[in-house]
């Protein structure tokens, strides 16, 4: 890896994409070494899904409680164990991503709902 002193050495565009590259390295970490992003979950939330159905979650950070369109109470732990965004465990799982929910159920269709 160039030193800091060689920046002016390197060919063309080169010192500012290792620039750039080194900027991006930085970047801050959640628990878990999972990059942090902007949109944190709410505690609660109902979510409309495309379908014309909701889908309610509780989210406590390590583990998900829903409430699927069918009425059906589901606690699910975070999957692994470290993730904020990704819960399961056998038949179901639940991704969230912004305001997105992403909810599968084996047999199923998924579903796809935002808040």
């Amino acid at each position: 890896m160039a030193d800091k002193r060689d920046f002016g050495r390197l060919p063309g565009n080169s010192a500012l994409l290792l620039a750039v590259v080194l900027l991006a390295s930085c970047v801050s970490q959640g628990d878990g070494g999972e990059v942090a992003t902007a949109a944190v979950q709410p505690a609660q939330a109902t979510y409309r899904c495309e379908s014309g159905v909701s889908l309610t979650i509780e989210n406590f950070g390590a583990s998900v409680r829903l409430t699927d369109p069918e009425g059906e109470q589901v606690e699910l732990p975070a999957a692994p164990a470290s993730q904020r965004s990704r819960y399961g465990q056998t038949p179901y799982a639940l991704v969230l991503e912004g305001e997105e929910a992403l909810y599968m159920k084996n047999g199923k269709t998924p579903l796809t709902c935002r808040r």
